[in-house]
This record gives structure tokens, C-alpha cells and sequence, in this order.
């Protein structure tokens, strides 16, 4: 969850082998829904990388070999009905690139864990994740 003031942030590992360490000091990708986490983080990401970042943030400043793209996130969820989805949007970018080694059915069941027990907000997101997933495919060259 964002802070108010601050930045927060989570590590995700995704790989096919064992996981030594959840921590991660040089990501490949990341996300970046504030400029204060964008600024933070930004200058970890490996050469080769990407930042995805919320368009509303303004633009990001990026390291060399790292591809930046903005993304109308906070936008387009608002768009479908609530921007508190930016999150889903995000992830449907995500999604769309290709870049996780993830079916699109692990997408949808961890929004599906995440908001278990409601069954519109599962549904909504999910849209808005595949939304986002559309996007990427249209607007971002991998």
C-alpha cells in the first residue's frame, strides 16, 4: 500500500528455479505508481530493464539501457469506474509486455486471492487488468 508522504514498496521474485532470497537490490523491472518511489528506486533497475510508472507523476528521469514508459494507470481505472484499480491497470501493463513468464490465469486468480470474497471488486479488476494488458499490446514495444 502507498504511504501518504512516503514511498512503499514490495519485492516480487518470479522464477522457475528455488528462491535463495526474496530481497531484491537490482530489479529487472519496476513499478512505480509516485514520484517519490520512482525517485528512489529508479537508478536500481539492471541495464535492460524497464520502469513502468504512473503518467500522473510526471516523467521519469532514466538511466541508461533501462526503458521507461508512462503509463495512463491512474487514468484509465479511473475510466472504468474507480481509480483505486490503478493497481490492476498496472499490472495488466505487466501482463501485456510478456516479460513474467506468467499465464494470464495467474493474474486474474491472485486478484481473485486478493479480494476474496468480493465478487464485483474481483470482477472489476480483472477487467481493468485486462485493460491494461491491451494497452501494452497496442502503445509498448518490447
Amino acid at each position: 500500500p502507498e504511504q501518504r508522504g512516503g514511498t512503499s514498496n514490495c519485492s516480487v521474485v518470479i522464477s522457475g528455479q528455488s528462491i535463495g532470497s526474496p530481497t531484491v537490490y537490482t530489479p529487472d523491472i519496476l513499478i512505480a505508481m509516485n514520484r517519490p518511489s520512482l525517485e528512489k528506486f529508479e537508478g536500481a533497475v539492471k541495464e535492460g530493464g524497464f520502469i513502468l510508472y504512473d503518467s500522473t507523476i510526471g516523467k521519469a528521469e532514466t538511466p541508461a539501457g533501462v526503458k521507461a514508459v508512462a503509463v495512463p494507470a491512474t487514468e484509465k481505472a479511473k475510466e472504468a469506474g474507480d481509480e483505486r484499480a490503478a493497481n490492476s491497470f498496472m499490472l495488466g501493463v505487466l501482463l501485456g509486455l510478456n516479460v513474467t513468464g506468467l499465464e494470464e490465469e495467474a493474474f486474474k486468480e491472485a486478484l481473485a486471492e486478493n479480494f476474496a470474497g468480493k465478487p464485483k471488486v474481483i470482477e472489476f479488476n480483472q477487467q481493468v487488468l485486462e485493460a491494461g494488458a491491451e494497452w501494452a499490446r497496442e502503445n509498448v514495444k518490447v
